[in-house]
């Protein structure tokens, strides 16, 4: 049946099997539902309404929170009785398809509030669907606290880093955490594949394809270098195909789908390697993670990894590599005289010609 006692029943044999139940924000509300009768309509025929199981979710865990817009999660909490939220706002952030207009008019049409300093506040608990997100109000509600060289920062900070070589973290710490990381896995074993942080310098053409861009040069430096050093892996990591070791980042969609073409043409099992946009890889690790930052030396304006002056896609990046971050690019877009995301991560690459 789907009234609420053969609902909440239904769940809570399935409990007995498995405690844990994964869902997305957008499919988990239409699973948490039971009907109720309310009377017959005009023909006699019966007339159900769907209401939600308020307050039946023992625990809701929320990964990737920094993710994740407030209209998009707070529906969820409706169903559960505590929550855990887990994110770094130093990560990748929220795609908004809200503009602020639209939020201020909402914030004016219900009465909530027209005063722009109040927009300001609603901005910075993370409210606002054109700004905010679940981590940054779960963080403002948090009663927790964690104090942090004399700033207090409120919720559990998880300080302690074991992933990525102290190098690969040591970059992280200086772009994004103040120095507040706390490094446990150590530096670089002697006898490692590669450096910790590395770039070859790649000089190519940066075009555009589909509103998105492409550097071909950078893709058969790629595939000459993983040529190359395929048996060097093999060694290293004691595997037979070196697909499970690798990671393969760029920031652009057009750039991933020529990586993905050409690797496939070359016998690479390219389903089996983590192969996307910055965007796709967050919370994914890999033992060596190749970059390929697509920009050259002819291109105008800010690049997309320093927009805004944000940490945030660059610290996702470099974090994904536990042993070897190994850019290929044009480094000379990279100023280190500038505190830049991309000027501090140029201080901390060791560059070869390619």
């Amino acid at each position: 049946g789907t009234g609420e006692r053969p609902v909440t029943d239904k769940w809570k044999r399935r409990a007995m099997l498995t405690p844990c139940f994964v869902a997305t924000f957008y499919m988990a509300p239409t699973h948490f539902l039971f009907s109720q009768y309310q009377g017959e309509n005009a023909d006699g025929n019966p007339i159900f309404e769907y209401l939600p199981l308020y307050n039946f979710i023992d625990l809701l865990i929320i990964d990737e929170a920094g993710q994740v817009t407030p209209e998009v999660s707070i529906p969820v909490f409706a169903l559960a009785q505590k929550a855990i939220v887990v994110g770094d706002l130093k990560q990748i952030e929220p795609i908004w398809s809200i503009p602020s207009k639209i939020d201020i008019g909402n914030l004016a049409k219900d009465q909530i509030t027209s005063d722009p300093k109040e927009h300001i506040y609603l901005n910075d608990l993370g409210f606002l669907a054109s700004s905010g997100s679940i981590m940054k109000m779960a963080q403002n509600a948090c009663e927790y606290e964690t104090i942090l060289l004399n700033k207090k920062e409120n919720g559990l900070i998880l300080l302690e880093h074991r992933r990525c070589n102290d190098e690969i973290i040591g970059f992280c710490n200086e772009l994004a955490y103040e120095g507040i990381l706390r490094p446990m896995k150590g530096k670089a074993k002697s006898d490692q594949a590669f450096p910790s942080m590395m770039a070859y310098h790649v000089e190519g053409v940066s075009e555009r394809k589909y509103n998105s861009r492409r550097n071909l040069n950078e893709v058969k430096a790629i595939l000459s270098w993983l040529n190359d050093n395929k048996e060097k892996i093999q060694d290293a990591y004691n595997v037979e195909s070196i697909e499970s070791v690798l990671g393969i980042i760029t920031p652009f969609a057009s750039q991933k789908g020529e990586l993905a073409k050409y690797l496939n043409d070359s016998g690479f099992k390219v389903n089996k390697i983590k192969l996307g946009t910055v965007h796709a890889l967050q919370g994914a690790e890999r033992s060596i993670v190749l970059f390929s930052s697509v920009y050259s030396n002819e291109d105008e304006g800010v690049m997309f990894f320093d927009k805004d002056n944000k940490p945030n896609m660059l610290n996702v990046a470099v974090s994904r590599a536990k042993d070897s971050f190994i850019l290929f690019g044009d480094t000379r877009i990279f100023d280190e005289t500038k505190n830049t995301p991309s000027g501090v991560l140029k201080k901390h690459l060791n560059i070869v010609e390619a």
